[in-house]
């Protein structure tokens, strides 16, 4: 009988959690010997590069059960990932049960059974935590709204459902909120204030993403409030204070549903990113989710301005990418499918390199692969998120200089522990492979 002592130290409980975390993957079965093995006499020191490390999960385009999201937080907690971005609702359905206005979520919701109510989200928010995951509430507004709205008065949304729906959103159902009805910011106060109590989030995100001014402008109510009250025209420039105006009424409201105090917001890159409109942002006030491709020259501006980033380029980091069309034929519009070596290999420093932006290397809180659920719902999220998302795990949590071929066996092997924890992740190679090392290259 060998004696094993291991001893942990670590600045925090999610340090010690992440200890054994390590612990866990240096042990393991040898099956021809049958027997446990560890390693002898090891020393590791060890921490993250970037504070930040995400997965995005989309909840409103297809329902995602309360089983596999804690499923989904047990791969990140094995990967080390440290925020499970829940994008929560959208104009495909409105999922969450809001304990002050709950006609959403009956209006809203595909199912009676398929909600989210206070107890789910507790359960899920105190699974996380003790898993060492952040659960971070998006609630994205003033576009990507529109099913279980359909109970308050008709001028809080514009252009629910419009056709051609190519006119006016990015996929349907389009569907925006107004941002010169009352009712939409007494409505956007409580829900604040619901999502605050429900999640405990140190962090709050608002959406704010993909915006049609089109829309706006289809509105007769919103053109002559513009013209009438703050005789404003109806140019391109002018519906970006309107979003602006937007932005700063419903910020205020989340100051006043988090008791007065600030909390730190992120919102999407969008029109109001742009050089044109950046203005209309204070980078003390807002951290910036970058999902356009790596070479935008949105980074670099945003970086000069001294905003904060969470890197999740598509070109690299959109899980849902390279399957085919949900409307029409063809691929869908991020194709080609990103496999784990190009998830591996997008390294943000090499992406604000690309940018000349190196001397802002500490504005780059971290990254986030998302799965949007266009094409995805439980029976399938394990398989599209998982091993992938290890990949960029490794990659946020070290930074390494080298490529995904140093990494390759590491991956392998990280998949099998994710199966053998029961998450059904995607194979990558034939198990012949694994028996006949250094024959699959």
């Amino acid at each position: 009988m060998h004696k094993l002592e291991v001893t942990i130290t670590a600045k925090s409980y999610f340090g010690i959690r992440h200890g054994l975390e390590t612990l866990s993957q240096l042990i393991v079965f040898d099956d021809l010997r049958n027997q446990i093995q560890i390693p002898n006499e090891i020393s590791i020191i060890d921490g993250p590069v970037y504070p930040y490390r995400g997965v995005l999960l989309d909840t409103s385009r297809n329902f995602i059960d309360k089983t596999s999201i804690l499923r989904t937080i047990d791969g990140m907690a094995m990967s080390k990932l440290n925020t499970l971005h829940w994008h929560i609702t959208d104009s495909h359905s409105f999922p969450y049960v809001s304990k002050t206005w709950p006609e959403f979520s009956k209006f809203g919701s595909y199912a009676t059974d398929k909600i989210y109510n206070q107890e789910d989200v507790k359960e899920i928010v105190e699974y996380g935590l003790i898993h060492g995951v952040r659960v971070l509430p998006e609630f994205d507004a003033p576009a990507h709204v529109g099913e279980g709205w359909q109970w308050v008065e008709n001028d809080t949304i514009v252009c629910f459902k419009a056709k051609p729906w190519t006119n006016y959103c990015v996929e349907p159902p389009c569907g925006q909120l107004n941002p010169t009805s009352e009712k939409v910011y007494e409505i956007l106060e409580g829900i604040y204030k619901d999502m605050i109590h429900d999640f405990q989030s140190d962090l709050f995100h608002m959406g704010g993403d993909e915006v049609n001014i089109n829309c706006w402008n289809s509105s007769t109510v919103i053109t002559n409030w513009m013209q009438i009250v703050k005789n404003w025209d109806l140019s391109e420039s002018s519906f970006y204070m309107l979003w602006h105006y937007f932005q700063q009424r419903a910020m205020d409201k989340l100051k006043i549903a988090n008791d007065g105090k600030d909390i730190s917001i992120i919102l999407w890159s969008s029109g109001l990113t742009n050089e044109e409109n950046i203005k209309y942002l204070d980078p003390e006030k807002y951290i910036i989710q970058v999902w356009t491709n790596k070479h935008d020259i949105t980074i670099g501006r945003l970086l000069r301005n001294n905003f904060k980033l969470i890197i999740s380029n598509y070109d690299a980091l959109y899980l849902d990418c390279g399957f085919s069309a949900w409307i029409g034929e063809g691929n869908n519009w991020c194709a080609p499918y990103k496999g784990w070596q190009v998830i591996y290999d997008n390294s943000p420093l090499k992406i604000i390199k690309l940018q000349h932006q190196e001397s802002k290397r500490h504005l780059i809180l971290g990254g986030e692969t998302a799965l949007w659920t266009e094409q995805a719902d439980s029976a399938s999220i394990d398989a599209k998120i998982w091993p992938r998302a290890a990949a960029f795990a490794e990659r946020l949590w070290a930074e390494p200089s080298s490529t995904w071929i140093h990494a390759e066996q590491r991956m392998l092997r990280h998949r099998e522990r994710l199966v053998k924890r029961g998450i059904s992740a995607e194979s990558l190679q034939p198990e012949w492979c694994s028996q006949n090392q250094g024959l699959c290259q």
